[in-house]
């Protein structure tokens, strides 16, 4: 994958723009108490909220792992 170094390249705030995304539709369904329906190698799979965080927060470190930055995260964890 591609990735800028400089914060407000397009690359940059696309990733933001997806991690907020996927948060948005964590906290809907943790508030609505629903499962949260994916396609993984070609079959449909149910996260619980907490799985689903749980697999972004570990997608995320390993992207900020193999591609350091050298600004900041994007403080999304508090969403």
């Amino acid at each position: 994958m591609i990735r800028s170094k400089a914060p407000d390249s397009l690359i940059a705030k696309a990733d933001l723009a997806f991690e907020a995304a996927c948060r948005k539709v964590i906290d809907r369904a943790r508030q609505s108490n629903t499962e949260i329906v994916i396609w993984r190698d070609g079959q449909i799979v149910e996260l619980s909220p907490e799985d689903a965080t749980m697999e972004l927060e570990a997608n995320l470190a390993k992207r900020d792992s193999q591609h350091p930055t050298p600004f900041p995260s994007s403080g999304l964890s508090n969403l």
